[in-house]
């Protein structure tokens, strides 16, 4: 029988390694993309970010925090989110069609950096986003598990997988069906893809921003509960206003 501390060291174990073996496989990838966003943004252009399910968490995830870039703008919308239920956002996020009302709402800019986040990549609604996206001449980013893409039929009408039509591919890896621990009578706890793309992600918007502040461009929030935090992030947001409708 397990011990407490076993027990709850069951997912750490899972995901400590997962997390090393993601960074180690997307280095090239995450130098490649870092470079470009900052081009991207000093040219004046934004990030944005797309998510439905539980994916929708991982837009969420870099906008308008402490310590996160004022350039990303999250593609979110509530009938693609958990708590419209689960029922109606599973049916939503496979039909071909909906899901680009999302990106035409944020009005893209030809050359500015989208990423999209999907574990298993096959469902229509974030296929559609990338096409659509690709179609505007926007760089494609997936954030999706190759092992489990690869396993099952895509959802949408092409028969094509999100990290088939994207322009760079985040591999989250971990496991068909997302959850790592074996918790018995063949069912597993544990999903890993929020993160490991939010681990990820923050990886390379650390590394932009870092870049960026020397350059001398002011695009990381401070916290609003401390006393120079709001000052310094209303400045920021007056130039992010202009591209972020969030913020008007």
């Amino acid at each position: 029988m397990k011990s407490m501390n076993e027990s709850i060291a069951l997912y750490s174990n899972a995901a400590l390694p997962q997390l090393k073996q993601a960074f180690n496989t997307n280095l090239a990838a995450m130098e490649r993309i870092e470079s470009r966003l900052v081009k991207t943004v000093k040219a004046g252009g934004s990030l944005l970010i797309f998510g439905s399910g539980h994916s929708s968490l991982f837009p969420l995830e870099f906008y308008h925090r402490a310590g996160g870039p004022s350039f990303v703008i999250p593609l979110v919308a509530d009938f693609l989110m958990p708590t419209a239920g689960p029922p109606v956002a599973r049916i939503l996020e496979r039909t071909p069609g909906l899901a680009t009302v999302v990106l035409r709402r944020a009005e893209p800019k030809k050359g500015e950096m989208l990423w999209l986040s999907s574990q298993s990549g096959v469902n229509a609604g974030v296929i559609d986003v990338a096409i659509e996206a690709k179609k505007l001449g926007l760089h494609t980013v997936a954030f999706t598990s190759l092992r489990h893409s690869k396993s099952v039929p895509s959802r949408h009408p092409s028969k094509k997988k999100l990290f088939e039509v994207c322009d760079e591919t985040m591999d989250l890896g971990g496991m068909v069906g997302d959850a790592a621990v074996p918790v018995g009578r063949g069912v597993s706890a544990g999903p890993l893809s929020t993160l490991t793309g939010i681990f990820l992600g923050h990886s390379i918007l650390v590394s932009a921003c870092a870049t960026l502040e020397k350059k001398g461009v002011r695009c990381v929030y401070t916290s609003v509960n401390t006393p120079e935090g709001e000052k310094r992030n209303r400045k920021i947001e007056q130039v992010a206003a202009l591209r972020d409708p969030l913020l008007r």
